[in-house]
């Protein structure tokens, strides 16, 4: 949080800036919690503020430092659901999402923390939570490097209550420029369109399963507050593909990048993938992540060989009747 220095000194510096967490806001000041304790900012002296990454909880690169749970609680404000509600503390337990059916992300429950609960009761309530919404209960389970479904306690317990484990999913991370090596050329006849909100055009040249869920997919969508959706478009204004970009904490997730089967093998994926890279270093997002399914050897050779590195994995485990 950027503010002025009041009164303002006759030399020298007349801004400063302050480093911590929002704890409190209202018209008249900004409390926020910092390392040497609780500070209470003036409103009308600030003039600039900006999100950084959660704090790191290891050595090493920014984008392999942040823990587990920090970027599942990023990557969740990029495809939140429309229905959200927490087991256990706010910010700190389950956080479980419903959206219609679309969608994984949007329709599990994610633990990152304590539920409040002991391990049984909590997956009761789970269960309970989403068959009240004529939903299979479904959870995300994020996994270390390495790690099997039954090494985690919820993932044994899951499993010896009858919940069956779907394919995992990779979540790979790395620092927005690596993206951004190599000219990149628009394939010929194409052009790139890029909106702060979704749109029809851009809604068509989803895959099978959006178009499946549209309208729940326009309210999802709609919903995380910085993003940037770009649109390849062909000479006769057909969408030949499409990615987004979500913006949060610092951090940029792309989401949703599909090629048209009739225009794939012509580098538009890697096209689109650039220019997601580039809108997202000019929103100021220094880091980025995304989500690949392992056996997509396409899109694993597309972003590793950009120098985006495996972070952890996840599994959805299902109880299916």
């Amino acid at each position: 949080m950027r503010t002025r220095i009041d009164p303002p000194p006759t030399c020298g510096p007349r801004l400063t800036d302050t480093v911590g967490e929002v704890v409190m806001l209202d018209e008249e000041s900004v409390r926020m919690s910092t390392r040497t304790g609780e500070v209470v900012l003036r409103r009308d002296l600030v003039v600039a503020a900006r999100a950084i990454p959660p704090k790191p909880v290891r050595r090493g690169a920014p984008h392999r430092a942040i823990g587990i749970e920090d970027l599942h609680l990023v990557m969740t404000k990029g495809q939140p659901g429309s229905t959200q509600s927490w087991l256990g503390r706010a910010g700190d337990g389950w956080l479980l999402r419903a959206g219609g059916g679309w969608t994984g992300r949007a329709n599990s429950a994610l633990p990152v923390g304590e539920p409040g609960l002991p391990l049984p009761q909590a997956v009761d309530a789970v269960e309970a939570w989403y068959t009240e919404r004529d939903l299979t209960p479904l959870v995300m389970l994020p996994r270390p490097r390495g790690a099997a479904t039954a090494d985690d306690p919820l993932g044994a317990l899951l499993l010896e209550r009858g919940w069956t484990q779907d394919h995992p999913a990779d979540v790979l991370t790395g620092r927005t420029d690596m993206l951004l090596t190599g000219a990149t050329a628009p394939p010929a006849g194409l052009s790139l369109h890029s909106s702060d909100h979704v749109d029809e055009t851009w809604l068509a040249g989803g895959p099978p399963r959006l178009r499946d869920h549209l309208d729940v997919a326009r309210e999802i969508l709609a919903l995380p507050p910085r993003q940037i959706f770009l649109t390849a478009q062909d000479s006769e204004g057909g969408t030949a593909g499409v990615v987004r970009v979500a913006l949060n904490d610092g951090w940029a997730g792309i989401f949703g990048l599909h090629v048209a089967p009739t225009h794939r093998r012509r580098g538009i994926g890697r096209w689109l993938t650039h220019a997601a890279a580039s809108a997202a270093r000019d929103a100021g997002a220094s880091l980025t992540y995304l989500q690949v399914e392992p056996s997509n050897d396409a899109a694993q050779q597309l972003y590793r060989s950009a120098g985006m590195q495996q972070h952890h994995d996840y599994v959805y485990l299902a109880l299916r009747t």
